[in-house]
């Protein structure tokens, strides 16, 4: 997965990112990387429905309806994300992992939403594990989604 950086420098695409299930540790993942800042432009984590509507400009009226774990959700983080950072790419992350069901939404419920071009894509995945191992099973997810998907496509 570190041929991340290399491929998005000759592409010449930049990278954020908007967290809550993962807590930063995408950007943490991205950032200890070599040469990391040459694509990586920042990341928000996002943790409280306050810090989303604050800081992401997730709509209230997304929370109230579809609550912080949603399709509608990481679809904004996503998208106003990657326009806050201005890069080519953002990916979020919201779900939950446990130990115990949110908004009364099974724990492993993940939603990842990916930016790009003037696309926003979301996926909703059910994965199983404790929490640490669904937190980096999303980031695994986020980063082989890039790499595989969109990096090609943009080629």
């Amino acid at each position: 997965m570190d041929n991340i950086i290399n491929l998005l420098k000759s592409k010449k695409l930049t990278l954020s990112s908007c967290e809550s299930i993962t807590g930063g540790g995408f950007a943490n993942y991205i950032t200890n990387i070599p040469d990391a800042s040459c694509i990586y432009k920042g990341g928000l984590v996002t943790y409280s429905n306050d810090i989303k509507m604050h800081i992401a400009n997730i709509k209230k009226e997304t929370i109230q309806k579809y609550g912080a774990i949603s399709k509608e959700c990481a679809y904004e983080m996503a998208k106003n994300t990657k326009e806050i950072f201005n890069s080519d790419i953002c990916v979020s992350f919201t779900g939950n992992a446990g130990p115990a069901a949110s908004e009364s939404k099974k724990v492993g419920l993940i939603y990842i939403g990916f930016a790009y071009k003037d696309i926003v894509d979301v996926k909703e995945y059910f994965l199983k594990g404790s929490r640490s191992d669904i937190k980096n099973t999303c980031i695994k997810i986020a980063l082989e989604k890039i790499i595989n998907e969109i990096v090609k496509e943009l080629s």
